[in-house]
């Protein structure tokens, strides 16, 4: 493992494209990753990493491995999301067993909730969660569901919402969630190359995107997390960067480009805002993390 120092008095030095500090490399052992597929700050500044081992691991914000925990079956499939509540407690989706796991930030299972279906309460394929200021729970699934569902705190469900085309297109593998200060909800409509907002009740409220490489267009993206400035940052998996909107969907600016050296990514799942608004950046293919000083 390497690892740049990324926090102290003194401003880091900057390395290619604006990397401040890594850490990860390909394995099983602690610190270590087995394709990483989904990433997430805790309160506290904590960074999550889910992988294809399914199991989570905890680090510190300057990447030193603090615990590691396994999801409880893992033959069927692998966790692809993971959201950290307010309150510290770590939500797993389950993908491949279409349920959410709740544990405490040491790997203890709390509770669970869904089963596998396609009606209220019940999942297909989740892939990430967000949460809203009154503590609603909103859960995205694809497969044949391709719907964000809605729970209540207590884990009651609520509603199923983008179930009806939005211009003329069903939502298609909604692969990351994000709710705003504005109290809306933020969907990386990962196969229509597009980033949908919803009310919290589920009305339409704007659709950017679109296939292609250019700014302002979109190549399978597969997680959204609001930024400290109120704007929108997208991780493209397939684009291989990272792009930033205004929230009437302007390109504001983009970061990233293939590869394998330092400041380059290659197949990213997810990013996260972590301590003094740095971005934590699953370098999924590379088996790392990047921490990224826009």
């Amino acid at each position: 493992m390497f690892v740049l120092q990324a926090f102290g008095c003194d401003p880091p030095a900057l390395t290619p494209n604006g990397v401040v500090g890594v850490f990860g490399e390909r394995g099983l052992g602690n610190g270590e990753f087995s394709y990483p597929r989904a990433i997430a700050s805790g309160p506290d500044g904590s960074i999550y990493v889910v992988d294809k081992s399914a199991r989570i691991q905890r680090f510190s914000s300057d990447g030193t491995f603090e615990t590691v925990w396994r999801t409880p079956q893992k033959q069927q499939g692998k966790p692809v999301g993971i959201a950290i509540h307010p309150d510290g407690r770590v939500f797993v989706p389950d993908t491949h067993y279409h349920r959410v796991l709740i544990y405490d930030r040491d790997g203890n299972l709390l509770d669970e909730f869904g089963r596998e279906g396609f009606g209220d309460g019940e999942f297909q394929l989740p892939t990430d969660v967000a949460f809203d200021a009154d503590g609603f729970i909103y859960v995205a699934e694809y497969h044949e569901n391709d719907r964000i569902t809605k729970w209540t705190p207590d884990l009651r469900f609520v509603q199923a919402m983008a179930e009806d085309p939005i211009e003329g297109v069903r939502v298609s593998r909604p692969a990351g969630l994000a709710v705003d200060d504005e109290q809306t909800l933020w969907i990386a409509d990962a196969c229509n190359h597009r980033i949908v907002r919803l009310s919290l009740t589920g009305e339409v409220l704007a659709v950017f995107g679109g296939f292609g490489d250019e700014p302002g267009q979109l190549r399978y993206p597969y997680d959204i997390c609001m930024s400290p400035d109120n704007t929108v940052m997208v991780c493209e998996y397939e684009g291989n960067r990272l792009q930033w909107f205004s929230k009437e969907g302007r390109s504001l600016r983009v970061w990233g480009r293939s590869g394998r050296r330092l400041g380059e990514v290659s197949a990213p799942w997810g990013a996260a805002y972590g301590p003094e608004g740095n971005v934590y950046l699953l370098d999924s293919l590379n088996s790392r993390i990047q921490i990224i000083r826009p």
